[in-house]
C-alpha cells in the first residue's frame, strides 16, 4: 500500500538555507572600504583605534567623542567595543567588519526565523519562512548591512529578538531563569541602540496577542525588561553630563531640516515622511543614504500628500486598535511597526535626523508580518491547517511570494555593490539626491580623496613627467570638488562645512599656482566658515596655518589655542602649536605640545607620516638648542616612520657638515636624493659639502642641479658665482653675480 505521508524536511536545512541565503546576499561587500559613517564611529574614532586599550573610554565617552564630535547625545557602546577588538585582531582591516556584519545579520535571521516559529506557533510553518526571507532579502536594509556602523542596528537586532525568544520560553514553561536570559539580551540590546527602547512596549505586545499569559508573568517580564533599560539611561545620563552643552543639544538643519520647525510644522512633515517610509518599504524603487536638506521638503497639512499619509496611517491605527481584541496577526504587525517607528519618526520628539532608510531596520519586520498575514486573509487561505512544512498556499500567491523574492534580492545585491566606496556610492546616489546639500558635501569630499590620491602617487616618484602628470590630476580632481561644494553652498548658503573644505582645497591649489593668491581665496573661505560655526576646531586649525607660513606666527598660535579648547584631541593642532612655540624659541612648550600630538595620533590617518614630522621638528629644537646628539635621534626615528621622507636626512646632513663629518653628510643626501631625486635643497647642501671641501668642479654640477630646480632662487646664482671665483674664472663668476642681483 502507497505511504501518502510527505517526508519532513529537517529543521536545520531551514536553518542552514536561511543563512547561506542571507549571507550571499551581502557577500559583495567584503571588498568594500570604509564608507560615510564609518570613519566618526570606527576609524577616525581615537578610542576605536586603540583596540583594547580604547576599551574605557568608549564605555565613559559619547559615540563620536573620539572623532572630535563631543555633543552627539548618543551612548552606544556595544557595536565600538566590537571595532576596537576588530581593529586589535586586525587594524585597518575594513572588510573584516564587513564580513561580521554580513555573518551577525545572516545570524539575525536565523534567529528570526527560529522566533517566529515559537510566536506563529498556531500558524502554519510556511508563515515564518516567508517572513523571514522577505526580510532578509528587502534593498531598504542595505544601509545597516553595507554600512560597518551599522552594527549598532544589527546587534540591537540580535539581542532583542533573543529577548523576545527567551520571554516566550519563560511564558510557555514559567520557569524564572529564562528572565535572567532577557534581563541579559536586552541590557546588551540598550547597550547596541537606544531605540530598543520601544520594546518594552512590542515584547508585551507579542505576548498578548500569541500567548495567554497571568497579569503576574506580565508584570514580571515588564520589570526584567525595565531594570536594562533604567541601568542603560542612568548610565547613559551619567556619561552626557560630562558635556555642559549635551543639555542644549542643537541640530543643524542640514541633518534635520525641520528640528527648529514649530510643532504643527514638525508634525505635517513628519506625517508626510510617514508616507515615504512606507512607500519605500512596499516598493523599494530607489535607495538612497542621504535625504537630508532640501532633498524632501517642509510641509503643512494643506499639502495632498500629506494628508494622504495622515489618511493611511490613521486608517491602519484604527484598524490596528479594532484588531486588539480579535488578536489579529495583522493588527500586531501594524502596531508593531508604528510602535519601533515612533523613536525615529519625529513626531515624539525631533532626533538629530529628518529621515534615514536606517530606521525601518527593525520596524520593516512589523510591516512585513502585516502584509503578509493581509495576504492570505484576503485569499482566504486557511494558516493553520497544517503545522508541518508543506505548501498550503495557491500556486498565484506562492508565484508572486517567490517573484517578490526574486526582486527583492537582485535589488539589495545591487544597492549593496554601490557601498563599495565613497566615490561609488556618492556618485551614485547624488543623481537621485540632488537637491541633498549634505550629499554634495559627501560627494566633494570624496572627489577631493581623488585629488590626494593623485597627490599621494608623487611620493617616493623618480620621474618627474609622472610627478607633472600626478599635479594636473590633482588639479583635475580638486577642481571637480569644489564644483560639489559650491553646488552644497547653493543649496544651503550657511553650510559651514562646505565653506571649510573650499579653503583647505583652495589653501592646496595654491602650492601649484602661488601667482593666483588661493591662499588669500582659502583665508577667506575659512573665515566664513568660522563665522558661520566658530566651534569647528578643524577650521580654526587651518586658518592657523594660512598665518603661521605668513609669519604671523602669534596669531597662528592664537588660533590654534581655541582649536584644542574645542577639541582637546585634535592631534594635528598640538602638533602646530609645537611649531610655533619652536619658532618663538620657546623649547620647553614647543617639545610639550610635540609630545602631546604623538599621544594623540591616530592609527588610521597617516599615522606614520604624522609621527615622523614631528620627530624631524623635534630634531631641529634639539639642534636649536645645541644637543645635536639628541637631534639625530630624533631624525632617525623620522625617517623610520617615514623613510620616504627626504627632509630629516638633509637635517641630520647639516648637523654632520657643522661637525665636519663630510663622507657621512654625503651618505645621508645621497638617501635623500635616492627618495626624492627633485628635492632642490639636497643639491644646495651636496654642493656646500664640495665647497667646503674644495672640490669646485663637483660644486658647480650640483649648484646647477639647484639652479634647474629653482631657476629663480638668487643663492643658487651667488653660490655659483662664489665658486667659479675659487676656480679664478672671473667672468663666469661676474655672469652669476650679475644674474643674482637681477633676480634680488
Amino acid at each position: 500500500m502507497k505511504n501518502n505521508k510527505s517526508k519532513k524536511i529537517p529543521d536545520s536545512w531551514f536553518y542552514f538555507g536561511i543563512f547561506i541565503f542571507s549571507f550571499i546576499l551581502y557577500v559583495n561587500t567584503f571588498q568594500h572600504k570604509w564608507v560615510l559613517d564609518d570613519f566618526g564611529a570606527y576609524k577616525l574614532n581615537l578610542y576605536v583605534t586603540q583596540g583594547f586599550d580604547g576599551f574605557h573610554d568608549i564605555m565613559t565617552k559619547t559615540y563620536r567623542h573620539g572623532s572630535g564630535f563631543y555633543t552627539d547625545n548618543l551612548y552606544r557602546p556595544f557595536s565600538q567595543l566590537m571595532f576596537a577588538t576588530e581593529w586589535q585582531l586586525s587594524p585597518d582591516n575594513p572588510g573584516l567588519s564587513h564580513i561580521i556584519n554580513t555573518i551577525f545579520y545572516a545570524l539575525c535571521c536565523v534567529l528570526l526565523f527560529a522566533l517566529l516559529r515559537k510566536l506563529f506557533n498556531q500558524y502554519n510553518r510556511w508563515l515564518p519562512l516567508i517572513i523571514t526571507l522577505l526580510y532578509a532579502a528587502h534593498p531598504i536594509h542595505t544601509e545597516v548591512i553595507a554600512n560597518i556602523k551599522g552594527r549598532d542596528d544589527i546587534m540591537a537586532l540580535l539581542f532583542i529578538l533573543l529577548s523576545l525568544l527567551f520571554t516566550l520560553k519563560y511564558i510557555d514553561t514559567k520557569k524564572v531563569f529564562h528572565l535572567v536570559a532577557v534581563f541579559l539580551f536586552f541590557l546588551l540590546a540598550m547597550f547596541s541602540k537606544e531605540s530598543s527602547l520601544t520594546m518594552l512596549a512590542a515584547i508585551p505586545l507579542s505576548i498578548y496577542f500569541f500567548r495567554k499569559a497571568s497579569v503576574k508573568q506580565y508584570i514580571l517580564v515588564f520589570l526584567t525588561l525595565s531594570f536594562p533599560a533604567v541601568i542603560y539611561l542612568m548610565m547613559r545620563q551619567n556619561v552626557l553630563s560630562n558635556y555642559p552643552s549635551s543639555g542644549n543639544f542643537n541640530v543643524s538643519i542640514v541633518d534635520n531640516y525641520f528640528f527648529n520647525a514649530d510643532l504643527i510644522t514638525g508634525w505635517a512633515t513628519s506625517i508626510m515622511l510617514l508616507g515615504k517610509y512606507l512607500i519605500l518599504q512596499l516598493i523599494p524603487y530607489q535607495q538612497v543614504c542621504d535625504y537630508s536638506f532640501n532633498q524632501l521638503p517642509s510641509t503643512s497639512f494643506a499639502d495632498p500628500y500629506t494628508l494622504l499619509s495622515l489618511v493611511i496611517h490613521l486608517g491602519l491605527i484604527i484598524y490596528a486598535i479594532i484588531g486588539i481584541r480579535k488578536k489579529d496577526p495583522v493588527a500586531f504587525g501594524i502596531l508593531f511597526y508604528i510602535i519601533t517607528l515612533s523613536i525615529v519618526s519625529n513626531l515624539v520628539y525631533r532626533i538629530g535626523s529628518s529621515f534615514a532608510e536606517r530606521f525601518t531596520f527593525i520596524p520593516s519586520l512589523g510591516l512585513i508580518i502585516a502584509v503578509i498575514f493581509a495576504v492570505y486573509k484576503i485569499f482566504k487561505v486557511k494558516l493553520d491547517a497544517n503545522k508541518e512544512f508543506r505548501f498550503t498556499t495557491s500556486p498565484i500567491i506562492t508565484s508572486f511570494m517567490v517573484i517578490i523574492l526574486l526582486v527583492f534580492s537582485v535589488k539589495t545585491i545591487a544597492r549593496s555593490a554601490e557601498w563599495k566606496n565613497q566615490f561609488t556610492l556618492f556618485e551614485t546616489d547624488v543623481k537621485k539626491s540632488e537637491n541633498s546639500a549634505h550629499l554634495r558635501l559627501y560627494y566633494g569630499l570624496a572627489l577631493r580623496d581623488k585629488a590626494l590620491e593623485a597627490d599621494n602617487k608623487s611620493k617616493g616618484e623618480s620621474d618627474f613627467s609622472k610627478i607633472q602628470q600626478n599635479n594636473l590630476d590633482y588639479q583635475k580632481w580638486a577642481w571637480k570638488a569644489i564644483e560639489q561644494f559650491k553646488k552644497g553652498i547653493e543649496i544651503y548658503p550657511e553650510y559651514a562645512d562646505c565653506y571649510e573644505h573650499l579653503g583647505s582645497i583652495y589653501y592646496r591649489l595654491h602650492t601649484f599656482s602661488p601667482e593666483k593668491k588661493y591662499a588669500d581665496t582659502a583665508e577667506y573661505y575659512y573665515v566664513k566658515s568660522i563665522q558661520l560655526m566658530p566651534a569647528k576646531a578643524t577650521t580654526q586649525n587651518n586658518l592657523a596655518q594660512i598665518y603661521f607660513e605668513r609669519g604671523n606666527v602669534q596669531k597662528a598660535k592664537s588660533y590654534y589655542l581655541v582649536s584644542i579648547k574645542i577639541d582637546p584631541l585634535l592631534a594635528d593642532a598640538y602638533y602646530n602649536l609645537g611649531s610655533c612655540y619652536g619658532m618663538l624659541s620657546m623649547y620647553d612648550s614647543s617639545f610639550y605640545y610635540y609630545r602631546r600630538a604623538l599621544e594623540l595620533y591616530n592609527p588610521a590617518s597617516d599615522f606614520d607620516k604624522n609621527r615622523s614630522s614631528t620627530y624631524n621638528f623635534m630634531g631641529l629644537n634639539y639642534n636649536n638648542i645645541n644637543k645635536p646628539d639628541s637631534a639625530i635621534i630624533m631624525y632617525n626615528l623620522a625617517i623610520k616612520y617615514d623613510p620616504l621622507n627626504y627632509i630629516p636626512y638633509l637635517y641630520k646632513a647639516r648637523i654632520l657638515i657643522a661637525q665636519e663629518k663630510f663622507k657621512e653628510a654625503i651618505e645621508e643626501i645621497n638617501k635623500g636624493i635616492k627618495v626624492n631625486p627633485y628635492a632642490k635643497d639636497l643639491y644646495w647642501w651636496m654642493g656646500r659639502i664640495d665647497f667646503l671641501t674644495k672640490n669646485y668642479k663637483g660644486a658647480i654640477l650640483n649648484y646647477s642641479q639647484y639652479i634647474k630646480l629653482a631657476p629663480n632662487a638668487q643663492e643658487g646664482y651667488v653660490a655659483k658665482g662664489q665658486t667659479y671665483d675659487k676656480l679664478n674664472q672671473r667672468d663666469s663668476a661676474l655672469y652669476y653675480f650679475r644674474i643674482a642681483d637681477r633676480l634680488q
